[in-house]
């Protein structure tokens, strides 16, 4: 029997004969559960199926669960001895920064309370109030003044009579 090669569409066996190439069996076909997406993906029901999956030695596949936001992979070593490899990631849609930092600024717009604005009839009781703090504050300023005036007065005089005494003294 002659060697069959499948990659070629046609070729000749030992007497001369073209044949067409067999198909090749895939065992997967028999279980028509899984079938592989665009981008490599098996698509899978359950994680229980990702992990009953047959994977080659050496090889990685990638799983995506059809019933729920997540995706695994399972990974063989190079021995059929070696325990597989599974991982299971969650997937989560993240929203554009600029989108999210504008929901944010609303939601604190919305917490902070109104402005209020003040009315003129507001502002007359707040005008008498400075008004008469600053007439307190100019009798405060007198009182201060007075007292200045008197404590220099004071000073002059305690100087004087101490330079009185110290030239009385020189003059003994």
């Amino acid at each position: 029997m002659a060697i069959q090669y499948p990659m070629y569409n046609n070729y000749q066996n030992q007497f001369g004969m073209v044949q067409q190439p067999q198909s090749i069996i895939n065992p997967m076909q028999n279980q028509g559960q899984f079938q592989i997406q665009n981008g490599g993906f098996v698509s899978v029901s359950s994680e229980e199926d990702a992990r009953r999956y047959p994977v080659a030695p050496g090889n990685s596949v990638t799983f995506k669960n059809e019933n729920a936001p997540y995706v695994y992979t399972k990974t063989m070593g190079f021995s059929q001895l070696d325990r597989p490899l599974f991982e299971k990631f969650r997937l989560v849609k993240e929203e554009d920064v600029e989108v999210q930092e504008e929901e944010k600024s609303q939601a604190i717009a919305s917490k902070a309370e109104p402005i209020k604005y003040l009315m003129q009839e507001d502002l007359s009781p707040l005008v008498k109030d400075i008004k008469n703090i600053q007439t307190k504050i100019k009798e405060i300023d007198s009182v201060l003044e007075g007292l200045k005036s008197s404590c220099d007065s004071s000073v002059k005089q305690i100087t004087t009579t101490k330079s009185a005494k110290n030239s009385t003294k020189e003059a003994k």
